[in-house]
């Protein structure tokens, strides 16, 4: 089986694991690792190696960039103490003691090695954690911190990555240079970012085609991210501060269409890479446990359930304490933004899945101009990488769900809040709707009937959102709400039924059909929007 052969048919088992998935309320990334794991020994991809290029080059740049674009600037400024505590912080600390417990477990590796285990295992993934617990209702600083620290924690623990392996190859360290280092790249990121998201923005100001303004997007992931890494800087924070960028500056300068085609491209081309990263991660796992033949099975499973256990320990061990101190040692910290409870910071401790930067470092570790020794032990060091990022990942995909119902991890409150804060904006473009169209009559002399009938469509809709706001949730007005979205659908799929028997009985083009179907999808997604 090729290459493209294979892609297919990775794409083809991540579509048919949905529907199943969705049945068995098993997490998909789970499902999908471990129906590639079954499928790999019966399908000729026994052997069958990822290239870690692939991971690097192809799916880690729109990840992270698609994170970082629908990430709230306002939300990640707030919370930047606890994110820059988890993504630097914590990555070091994991990385130093990971290191200090692969070293006792297992004394024939050098420190070098096991640093480098500890710096791939230091990352948490940028979208494992965010995949599903955005399936729950869980409060949003809560996503916030999650993916802040995935955002910025892969650039710490690739740049500690990278000078574990150059002791290991070169056999010197030093510690001054590597942190002038670690802040000149980081740096230097941010500026090849800023520069990319400017010369974007103002690329697309001047394309003004949907399609291509799209693909451009695509480009600008990618770019962000190879550039900086052929200009020696960080790729993972040049990527981020694009993303941020265009995030809060795309949707002022991009048409409806384009908005609403980019959104649906981008999600359908995330579905593709996070089915393509977890079914891969299954058919790898048989070639690494066949490249370990002379360890016994028990002693691999051992090192790799202490390994993983000290990764799941050392950040339950983090949390409580870098929440506390600075509380406790500067004051006005606290005042500004007191203790979180308990169980949002122990499930925040909870969460921590590892995920393909740690796979692709893994796998990443050059096996040419190396020492004997440390070539013996690379397919090791995989291993127990593999071991925890799989252990990491299963084991919160399935007691997320059991841990946020019983510790009531909810943001009810902030659904409230988010509907108030819909409802009011609505309501203030509605008044402002009203003010245009009153100077819009008077300049261009439109009848007054039409003028009449039109602000009475938009008083009748100003009262049905006011209904959000109102201090009664279930006054009349809000039956008249249920009852108006009720009819509101029943005449749009009334009126997609129509057209598709215009469509088939010849009346109208296909032209005129998409149209107008594609009008009523954009009116079906509003009326949706008004009360989620």
């Amino acid at each position: 089986m090729d290459l493209i052969e294979a892609a297919i048919f990775v794409l083809f088992l991540a579509i048919l694991s949905v529907p199943i998935a969705t049945r068995f309320r098993i997490p998909l990334e789970v499902f999908l690792f471990a129906g590639s794991c079954i499928t790999s020994l019966f399908t000729g991809f026994s052997t069958f190696t990822i290239n870690p290029t692939i991971i690097f080059k192809v799916f880690l740049p729109p990840i992270l960039f698609s994170a970082a674009y629908f990430t709230s600037w306002r939300d990640f400024k707030f919370n930047l103490r606890p994110i820059f505590q988890l993504a630097f912080g914590l990555v070091i600390f994991t990385a130093i003691v990971v290191a200090v417990v692969v070293k006792f477990i297992l004394p024939d590796l050098s420190w070098p090695e096991a640093f480098l285990l500890g710096a791939i295992l230091s990352p948490t993934d940028a979208s494992a954690a965010a995949t599903i617990i955005k399936k729950f209702n869980v409060p949003r600083r809560f996503v916030i911190v999650l993916q802040g620290e995935s955002l910025i924690n892969d650039a710490t623990a690739l740049i500690l990555y990278r000078f574990s392996l150059g002791a290991i190859i070169y056999g010197s360290f030093s510690f001054s240079g590597a942190v002038g280092q670690f802040i000149l790249m980081s740096v230097q990121g941010i500026i090849v970012g800023l520069c990319i998201a400017i010369a974007a923005l103002y690329i697309i100001k001047k394309i003004k085609d949907t399609h291509a303004e799209t693909a451009f997007t695509f480009i600008i992931a990618f770019s962000s991210y190879l550039i900086a890494e052929h200009l020696n800087c960080s790729g993972v924070i040049s990527t981020v501060v694009a993303g941020m960028c265009l995030g809060i500056y795309f949707p002022e300068i991009s048409v409806t269409k384009t908005r609403i085609n980019t959104k649906a491209s981008w999600d359908t081309l995330l579905f593709i890479i996070n089915g393509f990263i977890y079914t891969l991660m299954g058919f790898e796992l048989p070639s690494i446990i066949k490249s370990l033949q002379s360890y016994s099975m028990a002693n691999l499973i051992y090192y790799g359930i202490i390994v993983s256990v000290t990764v799941i320990m050392i950040r339950m061990i983090w949390i409580f304490p870098s929440a506390y101190l600075p509380r406790a040692l500067f004051p006005a910290i606290k005042r500004k933004d007191p203790m979180p409870p308990a169980k949002f910071l122990f499930a925040i401790g909870w969460i921590g899945m590892r995920g393909i930067v740690s796979l692709a470092a893994a796998l990443s570790i050059p096996r040419v101009s190396t020492s004997v020794a440390f070539s013996q032990h690379i397919d090791l060091i995989i291993f127990i990488a593999y071991f925890a990022i799989v252990t990491t990942l299963i084991i919160p995909a399935f007691t997320i769900p059991l841990l946020i119902r019983m510790m009531g991890i909810t943001n009810s409150s902030e659904l409230n809040e988010t509907m108030q804060q819909k409802a009011k904006a609505r309501i203030k473009t509605i008044e402002a709707i009203h003010k245009t169209a009153t100077k819009l009559m008077q300049r261009d002399k439109i009848p007054q009937k039409v003028y009449d009938e039109f602000l009475g469509q938009l008083d009748r809709t100003r009262n049905v959102i006011q209904t959000h706001v109102s201090a009664l949730p279930y006054s009349l007005l809000q039956e008249d709400y249920m009852a108006y979205k009720k009819l509101l659908h029943a005449g749009i799929h009334t009126e997609r039924k129509v057209l598709i028997s215009l469509r088939k009985s010849g009346e109208i083009h296909d032209e005129v059909f998409w149209n107008l179907m594609a009008e009523l999808d954009i009116e079906e997604l509003r009326s949706n929007t008004l009360r989620a």
